[in-house]
């Protein structure tokens, strides 16, 4: 006879061990208890929006996808759809040293930092036209980054 007194949710595992792989993949390394304050919040996406350009660049958005059959198997709203912030045609530009808007997504903006050089170690090889994908699997967006040379 098997006992089911515990039932683990097959999603919420799933989804909280792949964040740990991207995590630990990434560089990251554990929090102690006692390096997080009281106040401070793990998923505050605000922690992500102080990244600057350092270059001008144009933003567009050439696709939108929508995986339903991941979101069905990994995500705790199975329903989720696609991206809600951006459409396919969006055009953004950005002037150099702006942050990121408050209607725009922190991973996204990270990934567009990167790739125009905001750290001192890509400085010199930007290329002006970059392609990049949103981090989320399960509903990427796909944009081209045009930099301003």
């Amino acid at each position: 006879m098997v006992n089911f007194a515990i039932v683990m949710n097959r999603r919420h595992f799933c989804k909280i061990a792949s964040l740990t792989v991207a995590a630990l993949s990434a560089g990251a390394r554990p929090a102690l208890a006692s390096e997080v304050s009281d106040t401070t919040d793990i998923n505050d996406s605000s922690l992500l929006r102080h990244h600057r350009l350092r270059k001008a660049c144009r933003l567009t958005v050439l696709r939108r996808e929508c995986h339903l059959d991941l979101q069905a198997l990994y995500l705790d709203d199975p329903d989720a759809g696609p991206c809600r912030l951006f459409r396919a045609g969006d055009e953004m530009t950005f002037e150099a040293g702006a942050s990121c808007p408050n209607d725009f997504c922190p991973k996204l903006w990270e990934m567009i930092c990167a790739a125009v050089g905001s750290t001192p170690c890509t400085a010199g090889r930007i290329p002006l036209t970059t392609i990049l994908a949103c981090p989320d699997g399960t509903r990427p967006v796909i944009v081209r980054v045009d930099v301003s040379a």
